[in-house]
């Protein structure tokens, strides 16, 4: 069923609508939230409260791409976690990778998320958004910019610094 028709749904009141949009996107959100807070039960939080918010409002919701729609819930939602905060989001905890099983592909593969994730930290908010948005979504910099309230060419701009501080920052990583 397209986005499209079970946003009909869920104006006509259709709770099964909200299920099947919740677990078509459920991931992404949760995914896009992991790498904004970078801890997992926040992460958790933040997705929950997004597709609350979509529950509440989602009878309003006349845009064109659901997906897109959901993240810049997501995005505010994150921002709000931050200025509540205020302070810096710390690495992942050393417990956490405790709990990952001790297989050596498991592992590597873990390794490389918290080293993204450390690089990650490195860019400014908006960069890192715009990372983010283009590589792990696959949006395009159009719904990129949409989201961001900013020009294409901004968010392409930030896109292509980010490229670079991460490759800097990997030869600066390998040259030690």
């Amino acid at each position: 069923m397209k986005d499209s028709e079970l946003i009909q749904k869920v104006h006509s009141g259709n709770k099964e609508a909200v299920g099947i949009i919740i677990e078509r996107y459920y991931a992404d959100i949760y995914r896009f939230c992991l790498y904004m807070v970078q801890t997992e039960d926040d992460a958790y939080d933040i997705a929950q409260e997004t597709f609350l918010k979509f529950m509440k409002y989602g009878t309003s919701y006349k845009h064109h791409n659901l997906k897109g729609y959901l993240l810049t819930i997501a995005r505010n939602i994150c921002f709000n976690y931050f200025r509540d905060k205020k302070e810096k989001v710390t690495a992942v905890e050393w417990e956490e990778i405790d709990k990952i099983p001790n297989h050596k592909d498991m592992l590597t593969e873990a390794e490389d998320a918290v080293y993204l994730r450390n690089l990650l930290k490195e860019l400014s908010q908006d960069t890192r958004e715009v990372i983010i948005l283009r590589i792990y979504e696959e949006m395009k910099f159009k719904d990129i910019a949409k989201i961001m309230g900013c020009s294409v060419s901004t968010t392409k701009s930030r896109f292509r610094l980010g490229v670079n501080q991460l490759k800097k920052l990997m030869e600066n990583d390998y040259e030690r």
